[in-house]
């Protein structure tokens, strides 16, 4: 939903806003990878956009790409939405991560505390 109409979502952590490309691969439906926009993210989960439709409750394994380290995540889709008003059909998805690895509860806590410091 543009200009701000966004659904109201219960939040444990707070959510950080950045722009970060990332790709994931839906595991139940053995589909390829698909690209991310990855647009906030936070010690729980993720929001993205991507030209694919997916589903709530798909089960996705997710890797977030940037210049300071490569962090990959299985995560559950738990909120989708169409984005109205573009030419091209891109949807919202907000993730929860699953299982998170020791390191990359290290990695991740490293690289919000840095968004933090800007």
């Amino acid at each position: 939903m543009a200009n701000g109409a966004f659904q109201a979502h219960h939040r444990q952590f707070p959510r950080f806003n950045l722009e970060m490309k990332g790709f994931y691969r839906v595991f139940d439906l053995g589909k390829n990878d698909g690209c991310a926009e990855i647009q906030d993210l936070s010690h729980g989960g993720l929001m993205f956009i991507s030209s694919d439709p997916l589903n709530k409750g798909d089960l996705i394994g997710i890797t977030v790409l940037n210049l300071e380290i490569e962090m990959s995540f299985n995560a559950r889709i738990v909120w989708t939405e169409k984005i109205a008003g573009n030419l091209a059909a891109e949807y919202r998805f907000g993730i929860e991560y699953l299982n998170v690895s020791a390191m990359n509860k290290r990695n991740l806590s490293l690289f919000i505390a840095s968004k933090q410091e800007k």
